[in-house]
């Protein structure tokens, strides 16, 4: 009964202690992130803005509360992304001459501006690169492993995009009085 009655007192306790600890830390859950005023109506410019980066680029920014619109007009931030590439190369061959880990590379140009054609963002290029062990007798398992690698990689380089716009831009504002 003690021992019932302790741990009903002592487990909230540790619950709330560890979470002052993580929001002191500034930890916070992966998810919509505040976006700048300029981004509250983005053109998404892209070669495919239904595909890979760009795609991942949209969800992004709408669950962060964008509205993502095809017409110039009505945009308050015009965001580019040139020159995506998807590649991968042969790390290590195997037995019989035949791959047996590749590197993947993401790549993507962007840059942004406002709707009056003012740079707010020069052209900046990320790439990510992640590396995977093949087995040729698990294909079908490991062409769906890099599909699954090549959607995370979109998705983190779609962060790393707002991330970048988000820091550049406060670093640019004046400071308030």
């Amino acid at each position: 009964m003690l021992m019932n009655r302790l741990l009903s007192i002592t487990v909230p306790a540790l619950v709330a202690l560890l979470l002052v600890q993580l929001s002191a830390c500034g930890f916070q859950l992966r998810g919509s992130v505040e976006l700048p005023p300029v981004l509250k109506s983005t053109l998404l410019q892209a070669k495919d803005p239904w595909e890979g980066v760009a795609a991942a680029l949209r969800v992004e920014l709408e669950s962060s509360g964008s509205r993502i619109t095809t017409n110039a007009d009505e945009a308050t931030a015009i965001l580019r992304l040139e020159n995506e590439r998807s590649q991968r190369r042969v790390l290590s061959v195997g037995r019989g001459g035949k791959a047996s880990e590749y590197e993947l590379f993401e790549e993507v140009t962007f840059s942004l501006q406002d709707n009056k054609g003012q740079v707010l963002l020069e052209p900046q290029t990320l790439r990510l690169t992640r590396d995977l062990v093949f087995d040729e007798n698990q294909l079908l398992g490991k062409v769906s492993e890099i599909d699954e690698l090549r959607k995370q990689m979109r998705r983190s380089l779609a962060r790393q995009i707002i991330t970048r716009i988000r820091t550049s831009l406060q670093a640019h504002e004046p400071a308030a009085p």
